[in-house]
């Protein structure tokens, strides 16, 4: 499973990892599958360019995300006694698939959200802005109909609290 950011700039995933430090975005029944021929594993009969690297060969997680983002290793422990979610080691029995257990996805889900929340702040700068633009667009507007309809630069002065002689520098070019 994924997580998308809000601008669709960003798409990141807890990434299983190969010995050799190549990341999966994808498995099949036969293993994880990684970018790059090395010769060290099968290659991936759909996925040209591809390897296969067997479940229990997986070394762990990390947070990754489409623009290169690569968050730290969550090591795979060699059993259950040597997890421990503190020092970043979890389990996942060696027959198994080696996909994130649900705690450490989540746990590489905040770290991915720490990672896309500048970006994430940026859009609300944005919508902020489009609003602020909007509104001024709405105000030129309103203050054009008010001198049409006969107020004074006074008055329209004190509805939007500035001087009468601010709002005519402001508004009587337009």
């Amino acid at each position: 499973m994924g997580w998308i950011s809000s601008d669709n700039e960003h798409e990141g995933w807890a990434a299983p990892e190969a010995p050799d430090g190549r990341l999966s975005s994808t498995s099949s029944s036969a293993g994880m599958h990684v970018k790059g021929i090395t010769g060290r594993w099968p290659q991936d009969p759909q996925l040209d360019g591809d390897e296969i690297v067997p479940d229990k060969e997986i070394i762990g997680w990390r947070g990754a995300c489409e623009c290169g983002w690569r968050g730290e290793l969550w090591e795979r422990a060699h059993s259950p006694t040597a997890a421990n979610f503190g020092q970043r080691r979890d389990y996942v029995a060696p027959e198994e698939f080696a996909d994130a257990s649900p705690h450490v996805e989540d746990a590489i889900h905040q770290e991915w959200k720490a990672h896309i929340a500048p970006s994430e702040a940026v859009l609300g700068v944005e919508a902020a802005a489009r609003d602020h633009k909007q509104a001024g667009a709405r105000l030129d507007k309103t203050v054009a109909a008010a001198r049409a309809a006969g107020a004074s630069w006074a008055d329209i002065g004190r509805a939007v609290g500035i001087s009468r002689q601010s709002a005519h520098e402001r508004w009587s070019a337009q």
